[in-house]
């Protein structure tokens, strides 16, 4: 099974990068049949890239109001129009794939709770800790191929 990891955010916005940070300590564990990809924000091209793997992974900050410190979600494709027009989830880049390349891979979501979005290049240190536990779950489904 071949596995992306798509991580995003902002890196200049403290824990808005806290999906860089999970890729950073993913890519030092050499996993194998694993790559990964980071940017500022979903783009309609993921759709074409996640097209050629069988599992993705999307890691993202979530607003200080989440519920939990990490939630994991499994991703549907579901496209939806956004007011604000620069925007994509994970289940539209997902519905994009399925309807231009006719591939659907399995999805999960991990959303880690940020506490900071000021400038600055560093988690708080809860997020830290919630990546940290994000890492190993994500070590857990690659080497368990449970996506």
């Amino acid at each position: 099974m071949t596995t992306l990891i798509i991580g995003y955010g902002n890196q200049s916005r403290r824990d808005d990068g806290v999906g860089w940070f999970v890729l950073e300590q993913l890519a030092a564990l050499d996993l194998p049949n694993v790559e990964m990809e980071t940017s500022q924000q979903l783009e309609v091209e993921a759709a074409e890239t996640i097209s050629r793997f069988d599992a993705v992974i999307f890691v993202d900050a979530a607003i200080p109001e989440a519920p939990e410190p990490v939630q994991r979600t499994v991703v549907t494709p579901n496209f939806q129009s956004h007011a604000v027009a620069h925007y994509l989830t994970p289940a539209d880049v997902l519905s994009l794939c399925k309807t231009l390349y006719h591939r659907e891979p399995k999805a999960i979501l991990f959303s880690i709770r940020g506490r900071d979005f000021n400038f600055g290049t560093t988690l708080s240190p809860e997020v830290e800790q919630a990546a940290r536990e994000v890492v190993k779950q994500i070590v857990e489904i690659i080497r368990s191929a449970s996506v």
